[in-house]
């Protein structure tokens, strides 16, 4: 039997509050716990009308974060994962009568041989779409037009891929979701993923990619051109002069994990569901992981450099604080992500674990991601103190005016006075008496006319603003 696993992320409007679980596990497992009965209620409304009543026919979510963890004695087998909680936040189970968008009515063979659709929520905004179908009919088509039959479903997988995401995000995720923020009003768990207004809100229900995975048995006729078509694509390096399709066939490889197109030799007739104690369960576990931490951080590093580019208009939408907080907020959000990645491999099966740094080194994860967005945050902060020193140079600017201003009413407020002075006390005899210098400065102020005291405070007022501006300038080059 030939089958076909289809994995894509999507991006949802979903982010957990950094650090919730490490504050206080408790009160985080136990609010997840009791969204529980409330989850499986909104389920039952949500099931379609076309859906016949009976056991197992309604979709089901189930909650993961609803325990307590503890950091102490997470070493206790090398049978499975030795991390306490599972990373992903929810996992749900669908069939195919509950997405009649999709499904209702189809008839072709890649439709109708779909026999399990599931999905994880993980913290930062990610989801995990993953659908597995039985393709053996497509592929005993004539063999002179196999090539392009698996072009075909491979097109066709994509499209489905896409179109059930989109009807499972807007049918039973966001729901499920609106539930839960219902729940945590003080968003003590959960936040929006962006806010309000915000364009990328488009990109909810949207998928990254679709990658495509075939579980083939190789001693079934005609596999080894299903193989090397598959794989054609696909390029590893040091392989010298055998191919991958021919590493595949000879046994040198079981499985190939590389690039959008995948292949799984499957020899003991597992078959592609991925089971714990199957065959392929390690491998798989690790192109997940794998998918979720490059699908978050190109999420991360998209969003950056949408700010960037912003920032740099000359008509920019940014100002100090939207920008300060959007940076802030994704520059932590890349920091938790890369510390999880850190974190997860302490705990991880070594099986899995290696596998998964395989699949990220050959995407070349950490010079294609990790360094661009430490680098984007590194423009984001030079932009930022670029901002908050036109910031001040304005406030400057505005203290500078006011104090000028200052300047300038208290020299003719003065020169005023002086006069004023002067000529009270030589027409006050009662004053002129306490005058007993022999100076006439007083006098000869006194008698000046008010025209030119006017004139000469704005001249000396006209001199000071020169001088200021003098100044300005030397400081700003």
């Amino acid at each position: 039997m030939t089958e076909l696993r289809i994995l894509a992320p999507v991006v949802v409007d979903y982010y957990a509050v950094p650090g919730a679980s490490l504050r206080d596990p408790r009160a985080y497992a136990q609010f997840w716990a009791k969204q529980q009965p409330a989850v499986d209620e909104l389920l039952e409304l949500l099931v379609p009308d076309s859906v016949n009543e009976g056991p197992g026919t309604s979709p089901a979510v189930v909650l993961e974060h609803t325990r307590a963890t503890s950091s102490l004695n997470l070493y206790r087998t090398i049978s499975d994962h030795a991390v306490e909680r599972t990373f992903h936040v929810l996992t749900g189970k669908l069939a195919p009568e509950h997405l009649p968008g999709e499904f209702g009515g189809a008839i072709d063979a890649l439709h109708v041989g779909v026999t399990e659709i599931g999905f994880r929520l993980y913290d930062h905004g990610l989801m995990l779409l993953e659908l597995l179908a039985d393709v053996q009919r497509s592929l005993t088509e004539p063999n002179d037009g196999l090539e392009a039959h698996l072009d075909d479903l491979q097109a066709r997988a994509v499209t489905m891929g896409e179109r059930v995401a989109r009807e499972t995000v807007q049918r039973y995720l966001n729901p499920v979701l609106d539930l839960l923020r219902q729940a945590d009003r003080d968003e003590q768990i959960l936040v929006a993923a962006t806010p309000a207004g915000d364009p990328v809100t488009a990109e909810f229900g949207e998928s990254l990619w679709v990658t495509r995975s075939l579980v083939v048995d190789p001693s079934e006729s005609g596999i080894e051109r299903v193989v090397r078509h598959w794989v054609k694509d696909v390029v590893t390096a040091g392989d010298g002069e055998t191919t991958p399709a021919d590493r595949l066939l000879d046994g040198d490889l079981d499985h190939l994990v590389r690039w959008l197109n995948y292949i799984f030799m499957d020899r003991t007739g597992a078959g592609g569901r991925m089971l714990p104690g199957d065959p392929f369960r390690d491998q798989w576990d690790a192109l997940r992981y794998a998918q979720v931490f490059y699908g978050v951080l190109d999420r991360i590093d998209t969003r950056l450099s949408k700010i960037v580019a912003d920032s740099a208009a000359p008509a920019s939408r940014w100002d100090l604080e939207q920008l300060k907080g959007q940076l802030m907020s994704l520059s932590k959000r890349a920091e938790l992500i890369i510390m999880e990645r850190r974190d997860l491999s302490k705990y991880l099966k070594r099986a899995v674990r290696v596998e998964m740094d395989a699949i990220l080194e050959f995407w070349d994860y950490e010079n294609v991601l990790e360094q661009p967005v430490r680098f984007k945050i590194e423009i984001c902060d030079r932009r930022l103190a670029e901002l908050a020193s036109r910031r001040t140079a304005r406030s400057t600017m505005f203290t500078d005016l006011i104090l000028l201003g200052i300047g300038v009413t208290s020299i003719l407020g003065t020169a005023l006075a002086v006069t004023e002075f002067g000529r009270s006390i030589a027409s006050d005899p009662g004053t002129a008496i306490y005058d007993l210098g022999q100076s006439s400065a007083m006098e000869w102020i006194a008698a000046q006319p008010a025209d030119a005291i006017l004139i000469t405070s704005g001249l000396v007022s006209v001199l000071l603003v020169l001088v200021y501006l003098f100044f300005r300038r030397d400081n700003g080059s």
